[in-house]
């Protein structure tokens, strides 16, 4: 069998589900727009298909059979009508945090065949399978899917690791502690565990956090905590580092006369280019 004629059985649902959606968008523009009366609606249709079959990879494919070939099989298949609410009923979101992670984040630890096996039972997002490990039914899902219990918790304390894209300066806000006129705000992924403060050093010297949240961490280093390397640490077995040069930011918060810039107190401008 050529396995360039074949193709997914989802994907032909998916083809034949389109044009049938075509055809119901243009009963309405009739309905809607052009003032013309409904005659008939279509309720559902039976399709009978000839085929032949293969299973590879954990996927069904097909290649539909020729006039002369007797021993394909036959797929009957009904489309039936749903309404919007019977969709939202049933069909699993595949994400509902935009955060969240797709399990082929997990392909260093977990094969494709065994990432499908996963979305067989419904778990599909990095997020869905932590939180199934912290409802204590990991085993579970390992026993349904063959997947060895131990190797899916090590892919998830990879997946759980934090990840820094970002470090960059921001302006300080008035009611800020620190003696500098900025912060440092470090971007990334998964920067704070579920339940745990986080813990951010700078060349070995903790950094006082003011705000973090799994997206974002502002930082209110000391003067000389510009550069150097930055390791954060969500829990004690995860933790990310990175070095950084920032020193040109770290421009102290200084008084200036009633004459400069219209009151005591203010900041001093910025130095030339930066932000």
């Amino acid at each position: 069998m050529n396995a360039q004629a074949t193709l997914p059985l989802e994907n032909f649902i998916q083809a034949v589900q389109s044009q049938l959606d075509k055809a119901q968008s243009a009963m309405a523009v009739k309905a809607r727009n052009l003032n013309l009366p409904m005659t008939f609606a279509i309720k559902d249709i039976n399709l009978d298909l000839r085929a032949h079959v293969e299973f590879a990879a954990g996927e069904i494919r097909i290649r539909p059979a020729g006039a002369d070939e007797k021993e394909a099989s036959v797929f009957h298949i009904v489309f039936t009508a749903i309404t919007r609410p019977m969709i939202e009923e049933n069909a699993a979101a595949f994400a509902t945090d935009p955060d969240d992670q797709a399990l082929d984040t997990l392909d260093e630890d977990l094969t494709e065949e065994e990432r499908r096996k996963l979305e067989w039972v419904g778990v599909r997002t990095v997020g869905k399978l932590r939180e199934l490990e912290r409802k204590g039914i990991g085993g579970e899902i390992g026993r349904v899917t063959n997947l060895p219990v131990d190797r899916l918790r090590k892919a998830l304390r990879r997946a759980a690791s934090p990840m820094v894209e970002d470090v960059s300066p921001v302006d300080r806000d008035d009611d800020t502690p620190g003696q500098l006129r900025r912060i440092l705000r470090v971007r990334g992924r998964n920067l704070i565990e579920e339940g745990r403060t986080p813990a951010v050093r700078i060349d070995g010297r903790p950094t006082p956090i003011l705000k973090a949240t799994p997206r974002e961490i502002l930082l209110a280093p000391e003067a000389d905590q510009w550069s150097g390397e930055m390791r954060v640490e969500a829990a004690p077995d995860l933790s990310t580092s990175m070095s950084f040069d920032l020193s040109a930011f770290s421009a102290p918060v200084a008084p200036v006369s009633p004459s400069q810039n219209g009151s005591a107190g203010a900041l001093p401008p910025a130095p030339e280019g930066v932000s």
